[in-house]
């Protein structure tokens, strides 16, 4: 058996793009060598060496429409040994959903446009119709998949995405102090930390009306898209040390309107950095005992109920998370996840029908 996946670009970046390189190198601890379907893909990359490249040339091809053209010509020059994963609605075996547009415009209360009704929306139902087999990265996933698009149950496997355990880890007391000292935090100041590169979504406006309202010794870091410097909020842009900024923050903290998972909470866990986050946020679902905290998003005394709840517990020396797999009802290790993707591709491979 081989195995494929299918992308509109393969190149680093948050999200989608970091969960393909992630499975670009389980499989290559595998010893296998997936075909990589694309239309753009960094040169660069340490994974290139790892794959097969196959360039679909789509370059004039308006953008909105480029998913529908890629899935042609995978359609036309696959394999036919392989089975084709794809995190993107494209063409494919087994779809991995990380999410979707219908559950996304209902969270924000939001009608489609006459592209999103006419385009977008119809061929997501053709992926997930001609598709064998779906992962959903949660529970809530595969509900808002049965409930908008009329998937059936069966179709459906819940498996929630891996984490990289081997950079988010526990740090020392000393290497913690250290790197509080690289990022300029006071020894007093409880910090927060938000990343995120889609402010919205997650909520900032939200977080930072209540910061800048706050007379607590309490500090919103937001590491991703720049924002103002405010009272209780300092910006420390795009960073490529996350593990580190996990490590020397207190808490994470998101709001977000719509999050179908939120690896940003296990990261954080991982680092021994609890969590306060939107009671809404799908990965909620994999977190036991004593994680963080959930407010409801809605109700601004809930919010500052769990910020003080924070405070205290910073204040009694217990805010620290010792035993992060503790904390977790799954087992994030990379070699896992792909274990459980092979034997379900090679069921997909040798079963005519799965449902």
């Amino acid at each position: 058996m081989k195995v494929a996946i299918n992308t509109l670009n393969f190149r680093r970046g948050g999200g989608v793009e970091r969960y393909i390189l992630d499975l670009i190198n389980g499989f290559h601890r595998q010893n296998l060598r997936p075909r990589v379907y694309t239309c753009k893909a960094e040169p660069d990359l340490p994974e290139n060496q790892w794959i097969d490249l196959i360039k679909a040339n789509i370059s004039l091809i308006p953008r909105k429409l480029r998913h529908r053209f890629l899935s042609t010509f995978v359609r036309k020059n696959r394999l036919d040994d392989e089975v084709i994963f794809s995190l993107f609605f494209l063409y494919c075996d087994i779809f991995v959903c990380g999410g979707n547009h219908q559950g996304y415009l209902n969270a924000l209360n939001k009608k489609p446009n006459c592209y999103e009704r006419l385009i977008k929306i119809p061929h997501e139902y053709k992926v997930l119709d001609e598709c064998r087999l779906v992962i959903a990265h949660s529970q809530l996933m595969k509900d808002e998949l049965v409930k908008f698009y009329g998937v059936p149950p069966q179709k459906i496997q819940v498996i929630y995405p891996p984490a990289d355990t081997q950079k988010f880890v526990l740090p020392s007391a000393e290497q913690r102090q250290a790197l509080r000292r690289k990022f300029g935090f006071a020894d007093d100041e409880i910090i927060y930390l938000f990343p995120s590169t889609g402010h919205k979504r997650k909520g900032f406006e939200r977080l930072k009306h209540f910061f800048n309202a706050s007379d607590l010794p309490i500090t919103l870091v937001v590491a991703g898209t720049p924002v103002e410097n405010g009272r209780n909020v300092r910006s420390l842009g795009f960073r490529k040390d996350m593990p580190e900024l996990y490590q020397a923050a207190d808490f994470t903290i998101m709001a977000s309107v719509y999050e179908p998972f939120g690896l940003v909470g296990l990261e954080s866990v991982l680092s021994g950095t609890p969590i306060i986050f939107a009671e809404n946020m799908a990965c909620l679902e994999v977190f036991q005992n004593r994680f963080g905290f959930t407010f409801n998003r809605d109700d601004p005394n809930s919010l500052e109920s769990a910020v003080r709840k924070s405070v205290d517990l910073v204040k009694s020396g217990q805010a620290r998370i010792e035993d992060p797999k503790h904390c977790l009802n799954y087992d994030p290790e990379l070699s896992t996840h792909i274990n459980r993707l092979l034997e379900i591709a090679k069921t997909v491979k040798n079963s005519p029908a799965l449902y």
